[in-house]
């Protein structure tokens, strides 16, 4: 017996009262409280209040642990983000930055960016942030955890960038290799946080 969208928000707006304010792991929690709830309702006939009720009260503890995060989330999503490194695309996208990096090296376009390269990343550390904050937190007045979790990545490239380059330095010379490396794990970065939005917002556990 499938719950129809009334019960499907009923079982939404009660996680919100519960505090669990990010979108997807409230769509992951619904999916898992319908599948009991239409079980409980097949099994003992009885009507989707006292299904819910009965369910939930039995299994409360096993629910709300979805709702939990830890820092092994944290490790969790740095071991996803090397893993993409894997993927045909982002080893496209390696090759072809250090393929376009040895062609534009000694033009004069590379050597005017190279003093400031550091602070260009980290003008669009910024940019991404605040743009990120403006449309979730204003516009869609939504909280996502995967694109929060996402953003632990980002998190440590920043704090490379500030403390490997100093962006506010001037800088005479620079690796290659370092900028070679970096420019890298940035571009896969970018590859991957689009790859999590379109995985999520193309899954069926968005509530509408």
């Amino acid at each position: 017996m499938k719950l129809n969208k009334n019960q499907i928000q009923f079982i939404d707006g009660f996680l919100q009262r519960n505090d669990v304010i990010y979108v997807d792991i409230r769509a992951e929690m619904i999916d898992h409280i319908a599948t009991g709830v239409e079980e409980k309702m097949k099994v003992e006939d009885i009507e989707f209040h006292d299904a819910f009720v009965s369910y939930v009260n039995s299994n409360r503890k096993e629910i709300f642990s979805m709702n939990k995060k830890t820092w092994q989330s944290t490790l969790s999503e740095l071991k996803n983000y090397f893993r993409f490194f894997l993927k045909p695309k982002s080893l496209f996208a390696v090759v072809l930055i250090i393929m376009l990096f040895f062609t534009f090296r000694k033009t004069m376009v590379y050597t005017f960016l190279k003093e400031d390269l550091s602070f260009y990343f980290l003008l669009i550390f910024l940019s991404y942030s605040m743009l990120s904050m403006i449309y979730f937190f204003g516009i869609k007045k939504k909280r996502y955890y995967f694109i929060e979790r996402s953003n632990i990545v980002l998190s440590i490239l920043y704090w490379i960038n500030l403390f490997l380059f100093k962006p506010f330095d001037k800088q005479e010379y620079i690796s290659d290799v370092l900028t070679i490396v970096f420019m890298c794990l940035f571009v896969v970065y970018v590859l991957y946080a689009i790859n999590q939005i379109n995985k999520f917002f193309n899954s069926k556990m968005i509530i509408k």
